[in-house]
């Protein structure tokens, strides 16, 4: 038997009610442990249990996640795992997030209405040329715009959901008709940042959370509100 270690909270951090979670105390930090069979591959359903409880623990407090699929062989190597991490780090992430959680955004755009906002058939009739080198170019060129078009759009869509928000990150989005942004926002606020993105018109918009701060580790306290950073992590 070996432990899955979760992610870190402060000590005594409530745990959810049912839950296979412990904690494994550190001076006033802890690591949140649950036990794993060592003698088998990780699982798809492990990682799915990984992210609940992640989000389970996020109301009792902040959490700062580890990345899935971090194991220690007992309690003793999982607290010299937070050693290795900084316990001064770790205690001002957690200060910083106190009372804070994560939320992402997704809206995406009509291809067809992304497509006629940024095609200009005099520009690319005289850049392009017929060839298959040209077309290519043409083609990053318009996927370029429709990226800069859709970002413009995200940015007066999500404007009131933004304005909630204490941070905003943009995240990698697997189609170029669609935006994700991370916010990061007061408990208080979750259920206002949920009705904001339900109530924009026009596009598909959806909103998943509270999360643990995954994208928000290691910012800069002088970040301003709403710059946006291009990087997504999972964990550290």
């Amino acid at each position: 038997m070996s432990l899955h270690l979760h992610g870190v909270v402060r000590a005594r951090h409530r745990l959810p009610d049912g839950s296979p979670l412990r904690l494994a105390e550190l001076e006033d930090l802890a690591v949140v442990v649950s036990d794993r069979r060592a003698d088998r591959a990780l699982t798809e359903e492990e990682a799915t249990a990984h992210l609940a409880w992640l989000c389970a623990l996020v109301p009792n407090g902040p959490v700062l996640p580890l990345r899935f699929g971090t194991t220690a062989v007992d309690t003793d190597a999982a607290r010299a795992a937070v050693l290795a991490l900084s316990v001064p780090v770790l205690r001002g992430h957690l200060n910083r997030l106190d009372g804070l959680a994560e939320m992402h955004v997704r809206v995406a755009f009509d291809e067809d209405a992304a497509l006629r906002a940024v095609y200009d058939e005099r520009e690319f009739s005289r850049g392009g040329g017929t060839d298959l080198t040209g077309t290519i170019r043409q083609g990053e060129v318009i996927a370029r715009k429709i990226v800069a078009w859709r970002r413009g759009q995200a940015d007066g869509l999500l404007a009131p959901a933004s304005a909630m928000a204490r941070e905003v990150a943009l995240l990698d989005a697997a189609e170029h008709t669609e935006e994700h942004r991370a916010l990061l926002v007061s408990l208080g606020e979750v259920e206002a940042v949920r009705a904001a993105v339900a109530a924009i018109d026009g596009v598909t918009a959806t909103c998943t959370g509270p999360l643990p701060a995954f994208n928000f580790l290691g910012a800069p306290p002088e970040r301003t509100r709403f710059e946006l950073q291009p990087t997504s992590r999972w964990g550290w």
